[in-house]
């Protein structure tokens, strides 16, 4: 996935930078994503996994966090 600006957020995009971290760094984004939309931990992983799509209105509001790394502690 592009980390350029404006480029638009797919499930799939998110599904190949999910795949592009490490093991800890997935957690601590998929522990943010269940947080801010208050999915639980399986959903998450469904969707990160690519067995679920994320919405359109979860892609719209993962856009900043992923361009910005807000989910990074």
């Amino acid at each position: 996935m592009s980390k350029e600006k404006g480029s638009k957020l797919t499930s799939m995009g998110l599904v190949t930078y999910h795949e592009s971290l490490s093991r800890s760094e997935r957690v601590e984004l998929k522990n943010y994503v269940a947080s801010l939309f208050r999915l639980s931990y399986s959903v998450v992983q469904k969707r990160f996994a690519g067995g679920m799509e994320f919405t359109a209105a979860e892609l719209i509001a993962l856009q900043p966090v992923i361009e910005e790394e807000l989910w990074r502690h």
